[in-house]
C-alpha cells in the first residue's frame, strides 16, 4: 500500500496525531499514555506556550488510511537568539517498525526546516530541552518515571538508518530510599555546611510564589552554559509551576542559602506516572478524580532539577542536597528514587551520582 505524509491542519487532525501513540504502544506494558487534554493544549498553535516564540508544523503518516507515524519540526526563536546557527529541531516521533514510513516521516521534517533557512536537524526534543527530550536507548523493562521518555526499542534503528546520529547522551540513575542515611554523608554535609556558611531548608508550600522565583533566578544562572540551554519563557514558567504544584513533594525540595540569600536549590516531584497510567490519558468524566486522589500515593519520585549559582559551586553544596533527600525520602517511606536527567560532559553530577549510596 502506498505511504502518504499529510501536514496536520485541523483539531480533528491535531487529535488524531495525538492518539496514534495508542496504536504504537498497545502491546507496550511499561507506556504511559500522556494525558489527552494536555496534549491538546500544549499542540494548540492557539493555546500552546511554545508558540509564542517558536512555530511547528506537524506530520502524520498514512498507509491505507490508517496513521502509522507522526513527527514535529519546529524553529524556537530563543534559542535562535542565543546559538544563532542553522539547527532546527524535531520532536514527537512516533512510527511502526517500518524504515520506508521513519524515512518519509524525517524528509516531510527536513523539507520543512529547510524551507525555514535551517541545515541541521535535532531531537527528540517536543519541544524543548526541559521538555520531553531524547530516546530510551535501554531499560526498556522499567515503568518511566514522570516526565522521561518511553519507546520501543527499535526506535534507535529506525533514527540511525534514517541517517541521524547521536549528539549527546542523558543519564538517569535510580536507587532506593528504604534504608537509613550513610553516616559518612552526614559528617561531609557539616563539613560543607560549617565551611560554606550554607543552611538548607525546605521549600515551603505557602509560599510558592516566592519559592517559584527563587528556582527561576538560580535555574537561569546555573544552566545558563549546560547543553542545549534556551532560556524559558514568561508563559512557559507559568506553565511549569501550574503544573508542577500539584506534583512537587515540598519535603524533597530545598534552598539552600547563605546569610540569607538563595545560592541553590533542588526539586522533587512525586513519580505521578504511577497514578497517570491508570486513567489511560483521560480526564474526564472520572479520570481527573482518581489522578488527584492517587498522585500522591506512591512511593516512588523523582529529582527532577537541581541547580547552584556559578559562585558557589564546587563547593560541595550538591552533597547537603543529596543527604537531606536521602534522609526525609527514608522517613517518609518512600522506596524508589530516580535522579533524571543529566547530560554526558556534567562530568562532577555524573561522577558523585554513580557513587551516591541511595
Amino acid at each position: 500500500m502506498a505511504l502518504e505524509i499529510i501536514t496536520v491542519e485541523t483539531k480533528k487532525q491535531r487529535l488524531e496525531f495525538i492518539k496514534m501513540a495508542w496504536k504504537i504502544y498497545r502491546d507496550y506494558s511499561h507506556w504511559v499514555p500522556p494525558i489527552i487534554a494536555d496534549q491538546k493544549e500544549f499542540l494548540d498553535p492557539k493555546r500552546g506556550v511554545f508558540f509564542g516564540h517558536g512555530q511547528a508544523r506537524l506530520f502524520l503518516a498514512r498507509r491505507a488510511g490508517e496513521v502509522v507515524g507522526r513527527i514535529s519540526a519546529h524553529v524556537n526563536s530563543l534559542y535562535d537568539e542565543k546559538y544563532q546557527d542553522e539547527k532546527g529541531f524535531f520532536g514527537f516521533f512516533e512510527c511502526e517498525d517500518n524504515q520506508e514510513t521513519a524515512d518519509a516521516l524525517f524528509k516531510a521534517a527536513e523539507d520543512y526546516l529547510r524551507s525555514k533557512g535551517k541545515k541541521i536537524i535535532e531531537g527528540p526534543l517536543s519541544f524543548g530541552v526541559y521538555d520531553e527530550i531524547g530516546i530510551l536507548i535501554d531499560s526498556f523493562d522499567l515503568d518511566p518515571y514522570i516526565l522521561t521518555v518511553y519507546n520501543p526499542p527499535y526506535y534507535p534503528v529506525l533514527i540511525e538508518k534514517a541517517g541521524l546520529e547521536k549528539s549527546i547522551d542523558w543519564f538517569a540513575y535510580r536507587g532506593r530510599t528504604d534504608s537509613p542515611v550513610d553516616e559518612k554523608l552526614f559528617r561531609v554535609r557539616q563539613r560543607v555546611l560549617e565551611k560554606v556558611g550554607l543552611t538548607v531548608r525546605t521549600m515551603e508550600m505557602k509560599q510558592l510564589e516566592r519559592e517559584a522565583g527563587i528556582i527561576k533566578d538560580i535555574w537561569h544562572n546555573a544552566w545558563n552554559q549546560n547543553w542545549g540551554d534556551v532560556p524559558v519563557s514568561e508563559r512557559e514558567f507559568k506553565r511549569l509551576i501550574a503544573e508542577s504544584k500539584k506534583i512537587v513533594v515540598f519535603d524533597l525540595s530545598f534552598i539552600a542559602e547563605v546569610d540569607g540569600r538563595p545560592v541553590g536549590f533542588a526539586l522533587s516531584f512525586y513519580d505521578a506516572n504511577v497514578a497517570v497510567k491508570t486513567i489511560n490519558g483521560r480526564l474526564f468524566p472520572f479520570g481527573f478524580i482518581k489522578l488527584l486522589r492517587n498522585i500522591k500515593k506512591t512511593d516512588r519520585f523523582r529529582h527532577v532539577l537541581m541547580g547552584v549559582l556559578d559562585e558557589y559551586r564546587n563547593r560541595a553544596i550538591e552533597i547537603t542536597f543529596y543527604t537531606a533527600i536521602a534522609e526525609n525520602a527514608y522517613r517518609l517511606g518512600f522506596r524508589e528514587v530516580e535522579l533524571s536527567v543529566i547530560v554526558e560532559n556534567n562530568q562532577s553530577m555524573n561522577r558523585s551520582l554513580k557513587h551516591l549510596p541511595v
